[in-house]
């Protein structure tokens, strides 16, 4: 047996569109960022979706709800450590060119640790643990995770079989869905099945 893994980014955030590291802070939606969850509902509507699963920062957990709302469906929403954004550690709040501007030109920067947090490696192992454990839950349902872009570039970089440094520059927009089949324990496939992809820099 298999299950799908449904992923999607929160709504748009305001320091999304300040290009801030907001890591484990949260930010409010913008207007776009509000209605973003029930855009990615209408490509939900096919799927039999047992349970949700959002990372424990607040802006996922309203993305979650506000997806059950548009969906007029009431499922329990599971809130997972393991799909939570990086912790950034001391980096958190600064711009996206503040970042750049500390990592060393000589580090890789998906190996890269934020001083006091986490590295984009670590961020991707904890979640690829965690969705290859997911058949054992919920075999043959459909699951949502309701993420972050970075947890999203580890999962599909794992899956497609890319190195994690090349693939966390590409951004998945707030508008994104996308499809993991995990089994026998494993990630097998993936497929984007909406929304933008593209890269941060």
């Amino acid at each position: 047996m298999a299950v799908e893994v449904l992923l999607m980014r929160h709504g748009e955030t305001e320091a999304n569109v300040r290009q801030v590291l907001l890591g484990r802070e949260d930010s409010p939606f913008t207007p776009a960022g509000s209605k973003h969850p029930s855009e990615v509902a209408r490509h939900l509507e096919p799927f039999s979706i047992s349970c949700v699963y959002a990372s424990p920062m607040a802006r996922t957990h309203r993305t979650a709800t506000l997806v059950l709302e548009a969906l007029g469906r009431s499922l329990p929403v599971r809130i997972e450590k393991a799909i939570a954004e990086i912790d950034a550690g001391d980096y958190t709040g600064l711009s996206f060119q503040e970042v750049r501007d500390r990592v060393p030109a000589s580090e890789r920067f998906g190996e890269f640790r934020y001083p006091g947090g986490e590295s984009w490696s670590d961020v991707q192992s904890r979640a690829v643990k965690f969705v290859s454990c997911l058949e054992a839950a919920h075999r043959s349902d459909a699951v949502l995770l309701v993420t972050h872009a970075g947890v999203i570039a580890g999962l599909v970089a794992h899956v497609i079989d890319e190195a994690i440094e090349r693939f966390i520059h590409t951004r998945f927009g707030h508008d994104y869905l996308g499809r993991l089949l995990v089994q026998d324990g494993s990630i097998v496939d993936y497929a984007r099945l909406a929304g933008t992809v593209d890269s941060w820099f």
